[in-house]
C-alpha cells in the first residue's frame, strides 16, 4: 500500500511540474527546466516560494484525484503504470499549437500519446491513469492564467483563489475507471430519475376481483400491511452482535430483514407485495427503525417469472427495465452494486421451473461475489425451497406467518377505504367473519381476504363456504360481472372463456411455467378454438380479447402472458386436470411441489370415482416411493380440504397415514409442512402432551397454534398446563395469533409460563399481562415499526425485567423508576434521553441510542452496569463517568465519529465498536485501549491498518469488506462471524 501512496503521489507532482513548466515557457525557454525558468521570471526568494507551493498544491489535488481512480489496483500495477505515465508525459509537446491541433481535448491528446509511443500492452491501470492526467494537464492549462513575465508576481500573490478554483474544476472532472468508462457525471441525475420511476411505478395496489364501474387506484404505500415472520430465535445477550438481527416468531418482517434475507410465504401472502413496498419504499427514503440506513439505497426489482423459460440476466444493466434503460449512464448499475447501495428484490423461486432453480441459486452466488456489499431480499414459496437454500450464502431465513385476527381487521379497514366502501358493507363483512369460521380461516391469507373484500361489495347473500367456492365466485366476477356491469358487449361467454383459460393453465402447469411468450399463447388458443363450435372469432383477437377484458391473465411485460396470481392457474389447471381426466399424470408428478396446489384444487373439480383413483394412487407410490413418501403423505392429508365426495375406505386410509406418518409432528421443522393440510390438522392432534416427547411436544403446540382458529385456541387450553419450558414457549408464542384478551383469560390465565416469565414482542398483548395470574417476570422486546411516544406503559407491567422499544422525541426515562425489576433496557430513536438519574437501581445491561450527540453522561455514576452501548458522545462529553464503572465488562460506541474518548476507559472484556452508516476508521483510535476482544461491525469497510502489530482478539464479520487483513500480526486472534 506505501508503494502505491509513493508512485501515485510522484506522478501527480509531475503533471503539476509538466503544466506549470508548459505555463511559463515562452518560445524563447522550451528547453528549460521549471527551477530555472522561475529564477528568470522571479527575483524574490518569496515569490518563488509562492510558485512552489502553488506547484505542490496542485499536485497534491492531482495525486488525490488519481488515488481514488487507481486504489483497486495492485501495488504492482500502480508503481509500472505511473511511470510509464511519467515517461509519456515528459515528452509529449504541450505547446499551444499542439494542444489546439488536439482541440484542446485530453482525450485527443491521450491518443497521440499511444501512437507515439511503441505498441505495448501496458494493463488497464496504464490507460486509465494516462486518460486522467491528460484530464488533469488540459485543464489545469485551461484555468491557468494567460501567461505575462510582468505580471507573474501579481498571479501568484492571488495563487490561493487559484488553487481553490482548479481544485473544485478537478473535483467535477469524470473519474473514468473499469466500473465508469465514460465517467460519472450524470450518475447523480439518472438515480434521482430513477428512484422517481420506481416510486411512480410499483406504488400501486391491485384490488383484486374488485367490479366497481370506476375502480379506485390504491396506493401500496397507503395501504400496505406489515405481516409478521418467524424465524431464528433473537438471543438477548450480547446485544450489540450479528444476533440481535435475526428474527424470531412475531416481529414484522421489516425488523426481521438484513442485508441478505430469503423470505418464504405461502400463495397469496403478500410476498411480491412486501418487495414492492420495499422498492417505493427504498425509492422515497422512507424507512425508520432498523432499515433507515436502506434510504440510501438504489431498489433494483427482479422478478424471476420472466426468466421463466429465458436465460437469466447476465448484465447488472438489465436490473433496470422500462423507458429509462436507455438513458441509463454505462455502467451506472454496476457502480451502484460495487459501492453498496444497491438492494436487489428477487421475486418467485418457485415461479421458474425446478430444473432451473439450481441456476438460480447459482446466478444469486456469482452475484454476492461480484457485488458482496449488496442488500438482497429473495422470496419463495416454502414448498420450492427450504430455509437453507441460501444458507451457504449467508441469507437469514424468515417465512411469513398468516395474518393474525387483528391483521385481519386492519386489512379490511385498508381495503374498504381504498374501495371507497360503506361503513355497513364492512361491518356486513366482519359480522359474518365473526360467526363463520371457515371464513376467519380464508382471511388469514392477504389474497384471499382481498377476494372476501371484493366478493362483499358484489353481494348482499351469504359469502363462500370454502375456498373452492371462493375462488369460482372470484373468477366468475373477473370474467362476467365487471363486463356486465360497465355495459360491455361481451365476445365470449364465460363458459367459453373458462374453456381456454383452463387449456392455457393446463399447459404451463405442464410445462412448470409460469408464463408464455404471446406468440405461443396465440398458437394454444388457435388449436383450442378448433374444438369449440360456438366460438368463430379469430385467434388473435380471442388473445387480446382476454388480456384487455378478462382480469385473469395479463401480460407483464411486452411479448409474455402470465395469470394474474398463480393461485388461479393452479384452480383453472386443477379444473382441466380432472375435465380431461389427468389422474396418471397428477399421480406423476405429486412428488413435485410446484404441483401441490394443482393437485390439492384438481380433487375439489373432481368426481368420486376421480379423487378415489387419484388418492389412492398417490398414497400406493409413497409405500413404493421412501424417498417421497412424506411429501406425499402430505399431499394426500392436504387433499381432504377441498374433497366432496370420497369412498369411506379411501377416506379411513389417508386418516390413517396421517395418524401413524404425520401426527404427532417429531419436530418443529415438520410442523411447517403441516400446514398444507389445513385446519382439518386439528382433528388429529392429541388432546394431552402427557406421553409425548419435548420436542414432539413442542412441535404439537406449535401446530395446533398456527391454525389460529377457535377450536385450535380450546385445544392449547388444554396443553397450556404443561410445566415444560419448550411447550410454554410455544404456548405464549401462539398468543400472536388469537384475540388477545380471550387467548390471555381461556389459554393463559393458570399456565405456568417460563417458570413465571413471559416473553412478548407486541404492544397489543401488554394490557393483557395481568390477567396472567403466575406472571412474575415480562421481558418485552417491541419491533422497530411500533415506535413509541413516552415510556409510561412500563409502569403497568409487573415484574417487567427486560424492555427493548423505539422511541421518538425527547423520552423521558422517569417512568422506568418504579420498575425495579427491571435488568435490561434497549432504548432507540429518541432525540434525547432526559432523567437519566431515575433509572432503577437493579439496571445491568444499558443500551441507550439518541439522535443528539451525548453531552453528559454523570447519570450513569449510581449503576453496577457490566453492559453499556452508547450511541455517539460530543466532542466535548466527559467519559469519567464510565471509567467509574468498575463492574463494566462489555462496551459499545456505535456511530462514534472519534475515539479519543475512549483512552480513559478502564480494562473491559469486549470493546465492540459498530458503525452502521459510514466505514469503521480506526485510523482515528491513537491508542488501542486495554481489552480482551475488539468486536467490530460495520454496514460498509473496515480498515485493520491502524492495529497492526498490537495483540488483540478481534470478532469480524465475513460478510464485511477487511482491508489490511494481510498485514495483521501474529499476536491477533481473529474470531469469524456469520
Amino acid at each position: 500500500m506505501g508503494l502505491q501512496i509513493v508512485a501515485v503521489s510522484k506522478l501527480g507532482q509531475s503533471v503539476a511540474m509538466r503544466a506549470a513548466t508548459e505555463w511559463l515557457t515562452t518560445p524563447d525557454t522550451r528547453t528549460l527546466p521549471l527551477a530555472e525558468l522561475a529564477a528568470r521570471e522571479l527575483a524574490k526568494p518569496t515569490q518563488r516560494a509562492k510558485l512552489d507551493t502553488l506547484v505542490q498544491h496542485i499536485g497534491h489535488q492531482v495525486t488525490e484525484q488519481l488515488e481514488a481512480v487507481l486504489e483497486r489496483f495492485s501495488d504492482n500495477d500502480i508503481t509500472a503504470a505511473v511511470a510509464a505515465v511519467e515517461a509519456a508525459l515528459s515528452s509529449v509537446d504541450l505547446s499551444d499549437p499542439a494542444v489546439l491541433a488536439d482541440d484542446a481535448d485530453p482525450e485527443v491528446l491521450a491518443q497521440r500519446i499511444r501512437r507515439s509511443l511503441p505498441r505495448t500492452d501496458l494493463g488497464r491501470c496504464y490507460d486509465i491513469a494516462l486518460d486522467q492526467s491528460c484530464r488533469y494537464l488540459v485543464q489545469i492549462l485551461r484555468h491557468l492564467p494567460s501567461f505575462q513575465p510582468r505580471a507573474l508576481a501579481e498571479v501568484l500573490s492571488r495563487a490561493t483563489v487559484q488553487t481553490a478554483l482548479l481544485e473544485d474544476v478537478l473535483s467535477r472532472l469524470p473519474r473514468t475507471s473499469l466500473h465508469a468508462p465514460q465517467g460519472t457525471d450524470n450518475d447523480d441525475e439518472f438515480r434521482d430519475e430513477y428512484l422517481r420511476y420506481i416510486a411512480r411505478t410499483f406504488d400501486r395496489l391491485e384490488l383484486l376481483g374488485l367490479s366497481m364501474k370506476d375502480r379506485p387506484r390504491l396506493a401500496l404505500s397507503v395501504a400496505y400491511l406489515s405481516l409478521t415472520v418467524s424465524g431464528e430465535e433473537r438471543h438477548r445477550h450480547k446485544w450489540f452482535d450479528e444476533t440481535e438481527r435475526h428474527a424470531h416468531s412475531g416481529v414484522r418482517v421489516e425488523s426481521a430483514l438484513v442485508n441478505r434475507t430469503f423470505v418464504r410465504g405461502e400463495a397469496g401472502s403478500g410476498k411480491t407485495t412486501l418487495l414492492d413496498w420495499l422498492a417505493i419504499t427504498t425509492a422515497r427514503g422512507g424507512f425508520t427503525g432498523d432499515l433507515r440506513a436502506w434510504n440510501e439505497l438504489v431498489p433494483f426489482p427482479i422478478r424471476l417469472r420472466a426468466y421463466a423459460d429465458s436465460p437469466l440476466p447476465t448484465k447488472p444493466e438489465e436490473f433496470v427495465t422500462g423507458l429509462l434503460r436507455g438513458l441509463m449512464p454505462v455502467g451506472w448499475v454496476h457502480r451502484v452494486l460495487k459501492a453498496g447501495k444497491g438492494l436487489l428484490l428477487v421475486d418467485g423461486v418457485d415461479e421458474v421451473p425446478p430444473t432451473k432453480r439450481h441456476s438460480v441459486r447459482e446466478w444469486l452466488r456469482e452475484l454476492m461475489n461480484a457485488f458482496p456489499e449488496a442488500q438482497v431480499v429473495v422470496t419463495a414459496r416454502p414448498a420450492a425451497a427450504d430455509g437453507k437454500w441460501l444458507a451457504e450464502l449467508h441469507f437469514s431465513s424468515v417465512v411469513l406467518e398468516q395474518m393474525s385476527p387483528a391483521d385481519v381487521k386492519a386489512f379490511l379497514q385498508r381495503w374498504h377505504e381504498a374501495a371507497g366502501a360503506t361503513e355497513e358493507t364492512q361491518r356486513r363483512l366482519m359480522s359474518q367473519l365473526d360467526s363463520r369460521e371457515h371464513l376467519r380461516a380464508l382471511a388469514s391469507s392477504p389474497l384471499l381476504c382481498a377476494m372476501l373484500c371484493a366478493l362483499n361489495m358484489r353481494r348482499v347473500a351469504e359469502l363462500p363456504q370454502n375456498r373452492m367456492e371462493l375462488y369460482a365466485a372470484a373468477l366468475t366476477m373477473l370474467l362476467d360481472l365487471r363486463d356486465a356491469e360497465r355495459g360491455i358487449a361481451r365476445m365470449l361467454t364465460t363458459s367459453d372463456k373458462t374453456v381456454l383459460l383452463r387449456d392455457l393453465a393446463w399447459r404451463l402447469t405442464l410445462g412448470n411455467r409460469s408464463q408464455l411468450s404471446t406468440a405461443k399463447v396465440r398458437d394454444h388458443v388457435a388449436r383450442k378454438v378448433c374444438s369449440m363450435p360456438n366460438v368463430d372469432q379469430q385467434p388473435d383477437a380471442i388473445v387480446t380479447h382476454l388480456l384487455e377484458r378478462s382480469g385473469v391473465i395479463r401480460e407483464p411485460v411486452p411479448g409474455q402472458v402470465d395469470f394474474v396470481h398463480r393461485t388461479f392457474q393452479e384452480y383453472l389447471a386443477g379444473e382441466e386436470a380432472m375435465q380431461d381426466d389427468q389422474i396418471e399424470t397428477l399421480v406423476s408428478h405429486a412428488h413435485l411441489d410446484s404441483w401441490l396446489q394443482t393437485i390439492v384444487l384438481a380433487c375439489g373439480h373432481g368426481q368420486r370415482t376421480q379423487v378415489n383413483e387419484l388418492l389412492t394412487d398417490v398414497l400406493d407410490r409413497a409405500e413404493r416411493e421412501p424417498r417421497h413418501a412424506r411429501r406425499l403423505h402430505l399431499l394426500a392429508g392436504a387433499c381432504l380440504e377441498t374433497v366432496q365426495d370420497l369412498d369411506p375406505d379411501v377416506h379411513d386410509r389417508v386418516d390413517d397415514v396421517i395418524k401413524n406418518h404425520l401426527i404427532p409432528p417429531r419436530s418443529k421443522r415438520e410442523t411447517r409442512s403441516l400446514a398444507t393440510i389445513g385446519h382439518r390438522i386439528l382433528r388429529y392432534l392429541p388432546l394431552s402432551l402427557e406421553r409425548l416427547s419435548v420436542s414432539t411436544a413442542r412441535a404439537t403446540v406449535h401446530t395446533a397454534g398456527q391454525v389460529g382458529s377457535p377450536e385450535a385456541m380450546e385445544l392449547l387450553s388444554r396443553y397450556a398446563g404443561d410445566p415444560r419450558w419448550e411447550v410454554q414457549l410455544e404456548v405464549i408464542a401462539a398468543w400472536e395469533h388469537f384475540d388477545p384478551k380471550r387467548y390471555a383469560e381461556e389459554v393463559l390465565e393458570d399456565a405456568p409460563l417460563l417458570e413465571g416469565k413471559v416473553f412478548t414482542a407486541a404492544t397489543r398483548l401488554l394490557p393483557h399481562l395481568t390477567t396472567l395470574r403466575r406472571c412474575t417476570s415480562v421481558e418485552v422486546s417491541l419491533p422497530a415499526h411500533e415506535t413509541l411516544r413516552d415510556l409510561s406503559f412500563a409502569a403497568g407491567i409487573n415484574g417487567l425485567s427486560y424492555l427493548q422499544a423505539h422511541l421518538t422525541g425527547r423520552t423521558d426515562l422517569s417512568p422506568l423508576k418504579i420498575c425495579r425489576a427491571l435488568e435490561t433496557l434497549y432504548l432507540y430513536g429518541a432525540q434525547d434521553y432526559v432523567e437519566g438519574k431515575q433509572l432503577p437501581d437493579n439496571l445491568r445491561v444499558l443500551g441507550l441510542h439518541q439522535l443528539d450527540p451525548w453531552h453528559d453522561l454523570g447519570f450513569l455514576n449510581s449503576h453496577e452496569i457490566t453492559t453499556l452501548d452508547l450511541s455517539e458522545v460530543a466532542s466535548d462529553c466527559d467519559l469519567s463517568a464510565v471509567a467509574d464503572m468498575p463492574s463494566l465488562e462489555e462496551f459499545c460506541c456505535r456511530s462514534w465519529q472519534s475515539f479519543d474518548a475512549l483512552m480513559g476507559l478502564p480494562y473491559v472484556e469486549t470493546l465492540a465498536i459498530v458503525n452502521m452508516r459510514a466505514p469503521v476508521d480506526l485510523s482515528k483510535l491513537p491508542e488501542l485501549p486495554d481489552v480482551g476482544t475488539l468486536l467490530l461491525r460495520s454496514f460498509e469497510t473496515i480498515d485493520l491498518r491502524a492495529i497492526a502489530g498490537k495483540s488483540v482478539r478481534l470478532d469480524l464479520n465475513r460478510k464485511q469488506r477487511h482491508v489490511g487483513l494481510e498485514e495483521l500480526g501474529p499476536d491477533v486472534t481473529i474470531r469469524w462471524v456469520g
